[in-house]
């Protein structure tokens, strides 16, 4: 993870504000010769090299069906709760308020 706060080094220690290569990202780094805030973006530079590319891969669809999968995902486990929740309800006799869904 890169350190974007100053305050994640001690006090005394010597810090430099970077700016990552790779992603554009202003970070603080402990050494002098640091180019990426983190070693993804290192890998990802290393494997653009390799390859002769000048920009990041284009990842936006992959993780956006990982992110509407997953919240689908949630959306199923929050009905499950609720649906438990009324049934508990239920066996306890509690009469659930308009506020609860």
């Amino acid at each position: 993870m890169p350190k974007l706060d100053r305050s994640d080094f001690k006090y005394n220690a010597k810090v430099f504000e970077k700016t990552c290569l790779w992603c554009g990202t202003v970070y603080y780094a402990s050494r002098s010769t640091a180019k990426y805030c983190t070693s993804t973006c290192r890998g990802y530079a290393n494997q653009a090299k390799n390859a002769e590319e000048q920009v990041p891969y284009d990842e936006t669809e992959k993780m956006i069906s990982a992110l509407l999968s997953e919240n689908a995902y949630l959306k199923g486990q929050l009905q499950r709760y609720v649906l438990e929740n009324q049934a508990l309800k239920q066996k306890l006799g509690i009469e659930s308020s308009e506020g609860d869904q």
